[in-house]
């Protein structure tokens, strides 16, 4: 064999040196990849349970607390309507003979507000005593809060407690005007109609207020039933209607609401009639 002169040799270490910082290149990148996809997958993991926790926190079992609303509902209203019968019924002023128009009239005012009150209560208690029981015995879907439970599954039973509620405490309100009349005569009876009419003006207000706060979280609060206690009174009857279509208690029910008028007329005629009683 020939001998390798010393320029041969130089070439073939510097070859070899190059080889082997390439080698060591190629793994130094593959390593960093496989750094890399470890990376994503760890962070694609824990990004997918948080997320998944996220979800678990948000959607809850909220009956519970849908429970409490209508409880909440159901004990003032009971509260009202035991006060209603005294106030409105057991002590409500007899028609008299000597009595005037104005005085007739009044009376029986009295007495029909009265009944108005307790029925309206004896509804909200009715709503609220149902759903209560039927959230109890039936199990729902996980929702993401209270105001979505009751939208999705009791908006109606809802709507209905708080209308017929608002109405019964805004009737017991106005009962307590005829009691100062009757009883300590014109005088402390306007300025007791006074009072009782700035309450129940400020009452509306509040609940107007809190109607078009609507419902959802602090930083959303879009959802909501109405705009105030009318839009709410709306609300409440166009959902009355769609759920008694061709259902035969409801269909009668409003049947006998536009029935009562005709003896409401008969009423206010014999009031008006100067000297007959009905």
């Amino acid at each position: 064999m020939l001998a390798r002169t010393g320029s041969e040799e130089s070439i073939d270490k510097r070859g070899g040196s190059s080889i082997h910082s390439e080698v060591t290149a190629r793994h130094m990148k593959s390593s960093l990849i496989l750094l890399v996809v470890c990376l994503s997958s760890f962070a694609s993991a824990f990004g997918g349970r948080a997320a998944a926790s996220a979800a678990t926190k948000a959607l809850s079992d909220y009956s519970g607390a849908a429970s409490s609303l209508f409880d909440n509902m159901r004990n003032p209203a009971a509260f009202i309507a035991g006060s209603v019968v005294p106030l409105g019924f057991i002590t409500a002023p007899s028609i008299e003979e000597d009595d005037s128009k104005r005085t007739i009239l009044f009376k029986k005012i009295n007495m029909m507000l009265a009944i108005c009150s307790l029925l309206n209560e004896v509804v909200a208690i009715t709503y609220s005593t149902v759903a209560v029981n039927k959230i109890a015995e039936i199990s729902v879907p996980p929702t993401e809060g209270v105001a979505q439970f009751i939208e999705k599954y009791y908006k109606l039973s809802w709507i209905g407690a708080n209308v017929h509620f608002l109405f019964g405490l805004f009737g017991f309100g106005c009962l307590a005007v005829s009691k100062p009349y009757f009883l300590y005569g014109k005088n402390i009876g306007d300025a007791s109609a006074c009072w009782i009419g700035a309450a129940l003006m400020l009452c509306v207000s509040v609940v107007n207020k809190g109607i078009a706060k609507g419902h959802g979280t602090v930083e959303d609060t879009s959802l909501k039933f109405a705009n105030n206690l009318f839009g709410l009174v709306v609300t409440y009857f166009r959902l009355l209607v769609q759920a008694s279509r061709r259902k035969l208690l409801p269909t009668m029910a409003f049947a006998l609401i536009l029935l009562s008028f005709v003896p409401i007329r008969r009423a206010w005629e014999a009031t008006m009639n100067t000297e007959k009683e009905d």
